[in-house]
């Protein structure tokens, strides 16, 4: 009767003993790093054990910890390395029980719950099982996803590509690279970190330092809910974890082809109408506005890693270099040029960990993406597409050296910590053997006038130097602690100039047409503008954070998540004076789950929080250095032999200069409100999820995000009692709110305080409102298939997009257009461009056989909204400067008043087919990315006007379309 009951009792939990899911007693953290595991013990009649002996060991890495079960049976233990791992319990007067194969994933938590059977035989009693889908414990919003798992899936090799795999994260416009945009906020507003160094670019918040996409062993995507851990984000959080060695060696060779032969070409766009159709520069219908049909894309990478211990069950070593070839051309509308790029400088990471003991762990690790890939162009000034002349070589240097090291202790079975320190660099550096060369351009035939070849020239390298320390105390079965610090010292070395030291800009425009420096044309003229713009000097930005969390088990099925976290964020000019400092910026957030039914298959979960997001460093630079940016238009008299302009005789109007750029450095007092609020995000989150069985969960989740306060540069105009112009001053400051700065009024030396009221500035509030709905189903992995299903609701809408401005491209992180003149901001609110209503992702795999899958990546989104800019302002035009306003002509066409572009469609297939023989593996891969070749266009023209008063024909044309098919291939060998 006895061991009948035994064998059902250990049946009972083969499908639930590993990662099964807890009452919420006893908490358990994972940070960005590593993960964590915590467990119960109980009998065969289910009541708790105490005094157990837990043993978790990973042998391939010589990793192994003893713990002793409390009084309640309990065990818990942080800072574990992600990985696979054992878990053996003993006990006197028991049989002991062993869980293989634990899987630990970033920022992850195992839960196991394991049965004891009494008895003294000595034997081991392997209790297995599946993975259960619902954590009641954890309130956060995140996607976990391995490196093995992503094998399955046909997903590009980038961090984007993972990222949007989760719910809630959409492409963003293609001008600011391969980014996402998470919950409504900009793609400027995400952060990266890998091992735990913070990886994100602080200049411009535009993703961050690469490393070999192969050297990724596991993922975790948080898209709201996040720890106080995290900051400096109003957007997403992708946080990642390199591969490292074990105690078996492992060579290996990947080779990654995409080929331009199996890739399709985007479709052109033409003239739909004539323009000037009559003269030599003109335009006619069915000419070329975006030329596609010169591309060519080509890619080759080679991987080669190894990996193994350097002694045995303490020091390993994993590292992996990455040989490069990428190849591409693009020619221009008028197919005058063709630009050939080539990258094929190598990447590199290595990583050692050393295990001093069993309590005690370092890993130092490091990595290069250092590269100068180089443009070089080849020109027909006939047009034709005979592309023979040499337009010079343009060379781009980019990434960095960086490095980390980074301390794991576990000082006591209650209490661990970790500390790390790091360095990441970045380089934006542009230069050519024509840098002396003027640069000139002719908008009416689309070409180059001078023998330039890069548009800005200079020296832009960038530094991150972080440290951070991390303590997890477990104070008993309710409370577990996190607390920690911080800090992050950023400095940006930039010189930048218009290649020559100055911009010659051509262009016709018709009778009546406004400049933007206010000059209205008497006739139908053609102009040249002459800009002259610099700007450069060491710019310093420091952040630091501390925080502390309680994850609280308030009963058995209710835990709560308290967090706390307070920033500090201080900006320095050119000459080391600081001129933005906000301090104690307080962010709670808030967490609840409750396990409904007490059985760990389900929970209603809720969060609140606060993010917020520090000033970047583009900010320093552009306004607190001593930047010209100084415009003059003149009569257009023809052109020298060497694309420069004939005369400058007749001047059209005054100069306008932008942004105060007049060349001089302001005082650090006149930059920035005296009392400046920080720019932050509100959120909070509502859902529910639940396992339908042990291989099926579904999930609903309402999220609702607010921007509570931009940043960004403004400016206030002074004048007299008759309105006459006085001096102007450009600042930051939070629009909707009033502001007290300097200003060197009179000119005689000494700043003045100034302070004006929100209505005295007249700017609107900023907003920015996100409200989504996601449902989502999912089959977890049984070694057959796999699939998830994800629907999103969404509704972005506002006047401020955030740190970019996708309507025209913009990247100037915080000093957007948006806000520089009240009048801009005149029929900004309406749906933002990462409004796309409605978006399907479904993804899965199958195993045909135990070596031959498939796997398949299926999107479809509604479009994004656009709008028609003008180039005046209709109800005073006196009051116009520069931008993109929303008045064509005398007619309003408020935010995203177009519509929306189309919906799009792509299908992504892979087939994979592994060979294995003794301890050697060989994997065949073929990738068809947009099997059908979808070819919806995804942005168009939204510049309606060349000038006040001319309309532009290339308005509403497709700039950008779907990436058109094309085939990966690739072959590893590991052994």
């Amino acid at each position: 009767m006895k061991n009948n009951f035994s064998k059902t009792f250990k049946r009972s939990f083969t499908a639930a003993a590993v990662a099964m899911t807890l009452s919420a007693a006893m908490p358990a953290m994972a940070d960005n790093v590593n993960g964590a595991i915590k467990g119960n013990l109980i009998t065969q009649s289910g009541v708790s054990l105490a005094g157990a002996t837990i043993t978790i060991t990973d042998k391939t890495k010589g990793y192994e910890k003893t713990l002793i079960a409390d009084a309640n049976g309990q065990f818990n233990l942080n800072q574990v390395p992600v990985g696979k791992y054992n878990v053996t319990v003993s006990q006197a007067g028991f049989e002991k029980a062993q869980i293989n194969d634990v899987i630990i994933g970033v920022g992850k938590t195992a839960l196991l719950e394991i049965p004891l059977v009494e008895g003294n035989i000595e034997r081991i009693a392997v209790v297995g099982g599946a993975v259960r889908a619902v954590d009641v414990s954890v309130t956060e919003s995140s996607l976990n996803i391995s490196s093995e798992e992503l094998e399955l899936l046909p997903v590009a090799r980038s961090l984007t590509s993972v990222a949007l795999l989760a719910p809630g994260a959409t492409e963003g416009d293609s001008r600011f690279g391969d980014q996402a945009s998470f919950g409504g906020s900009s793609v400027a507003e995400n952060a990266y970190y890998v091992n735990g160094l913070n990886m994100t670019n602080f200049r411009n918040g535009l993703g961050g330092a690469t490393i070999p996409f192969s050297a990724y062993d596991s993922f975790q995507v948080k898209t709201g809910g996040y720890s106080s851990e995290f900051g400096r984000t109003t957007g997403g959080l992708i946080s990642a974890v390199t591969k490292s060695g074990t105690n078996d060696f492992h060579f290996g060779v990947e080779s990654i082809y995409s080929p331009d032969s199996l890739r399709e070409q985007s479709p052109n766009s033409v003239y739909l109408q004539n323009d000037r159709c009559e003269d030599a520069d003109g335009h006619c219908i069915g000419d070329l506005y975006v030329n596609n049909q010169d591309d060519y894309v080509n890619s080759f990478e080679t991987n080669i890693y190894a990996s193994g211990a350097l002694i045995e069950d303490t020091l390993f070593f994993y590292g992996i270099y990455t040989f490069r070839d990428n190849e591409e051309e693009y020619g221009n509308a008028s197919q005058t040029s063709l630009t050939k790029e080539k990258d094929d400088d190598p990447y590199y990471l290595a990583r050692i960990d050393w295990n001093i003991n069993e309590d005690h762990q370092l890993m130092l690790w490091g990595f290069s993406d250092e590269r100068t890939y180089s443009e070089s162009t080849i020109e027909d000034p006939n047009g034709t597409g005979n592309y023979t002349l040499d337009g010079g070589t343009a060379y781009h240097k980019r990434g960095g050296e960086s490095f980390a090291v980074r301390y794991t202790g576990n000082l006591t079975d209650d209490l661990s910590v970790s500390a790390m320190y790091g360095e990441v660099k970045f380089s934006e550096t542009d230069y050519s053997d024509f840098d002396d060369c003027p640069t000139g351009y002719d908008a009416d035939l689309g070409v180059d006038t001078t023998c330039y070849v890069n548009f800005t020239v200079g020296s832009n390298e960038d530094k991150r130097e972080q440290l951070r320390v991390d303590f997890d105390w477990y104070l008993n079965d309710e409370h577990t602690l996190r607390f920690g610090y911080d800090s992050e010292t950023n400095t940006s070395n930039a010189t930048t100039i218009n290649s020559g030291g100055v911009y010659y800009y051509y262009r016709t425009y018709e009778e009546g047409a406004r400049l933007p420096n206010g000059y209205v044309l008497p006739e139908e003229m053609k102009t040249t503008r002459v800009r002259d713009y610099k700007n450069g000097g060491e710019f310093e930005v420091e952040n630091w954070a501390i925080y502390i969390e309680d994850q609280w088990a308030v009963t058995d099925t209710l835990t709560l998540t308290l967090g706390l976290r307070n920033d500090s964020f201080t900006n320095y000019n050119a000459d080391g004076d600081e001129f933005v400092s906000i301090d104690n910026q307080i962010a709670p957030r808030l967490g609840a789950s409750w396990d409904i039914n007490g059985d760990g298959d389900s929970k209603l979960f809720v969060t609140a929080g606060r993010y917020y997001l520090p000033v970047a460093a583009n900010t320093n630079i552009r306004l607190a250095g001593a930047e010209t940016y100084i415009q003059t238009w003149y009569e257009y008299e023809g052109l020298n032999a060497d694309g420069t302009p004939v005369g400058l005789s007749n001047q059209l109007g005054d100069i306008a200069i932008s942004n105060g750029g007049d060349g001089t450095a302001k005082a650090s007092n006149t930059l920035a409100d005296k009392d400046l609020e920080p720019m932050y995000n509100d959120e909070i989150i509502v859902g529910y999820q639940a396992a339908i069985n042990d291989d099926w969960s579904w999930s609903i989740k309402g999220t609702y995000r607010t921007l509570g306060n931009q940043i960004d540069d403004g400016s206030y105009i002074f004048t007299d009692e008759d309105g006459e112009y006085l001096g102007e001053n450009w600042f930051l400051f939070n629009p909707g709110n009033g502001a007290t700065f300097n200003f060197d009024l009179d000119g005689d030396g000494v700043t003045e305080e100034y302070s004006f009221t929100a209505e005295e500035l007249g700017y609107p509030d900023a907003k920015r409102r996100y409200a989504a709905v996601d449902l989502s189903i999912e089959k977890s992995w049984d070694k057959v298939w796999s699939l998830k299903a994800l629907y999103t609701w969404s509704h972005n809408y506002g006047n401020t997009e955030g740190f970019v401005k996708s309507d025209n491209g913009q990247d100037d992180a915080g000093l957007t257009q948006d806000w520089d003149y009240p009048y801009l901001m005149d029929g900004a609110n309406g749906n933002l461009p990462a409004d796309r209503r409605h978006n399907i992702k479904v993804y899965g795999a199958y195993a045909v056989t135990e070596d031959f899958l498939i796997g398949a990546n299926l999107n479809v989104a509604s479009g994004r909204p656009w709008t028609a800019l003008g180039a005046g302002y209709t109800p005073d035009p006196d009051k116009y400067s520069y931008g993109d306003t929303y008045y064509v002509g005398d007619q309003r066409y408020p935010r995203g008043s177009m519509g929306t572009t189309p919906w799009t469609a792509r299908l992504d297939l892979n087939f994979t087919y592994n060979l294995h023989f003794n301890d050697q593996k060989v994997r065949f891969a073929l990738d068809i990315f947009n099997v059908f070749d979808a070819s919806t266009a995804t942005r168009y023209d939204e510049v309606a006007e060349v000038a006040a008063g001319d309309d532009s024909a290339t308005f509403g044309l497709a700039q950008s379309y779907q990436s058109p098919r094309r085939v990966q291939l690739s072959a590893s060998y590991d052994f």
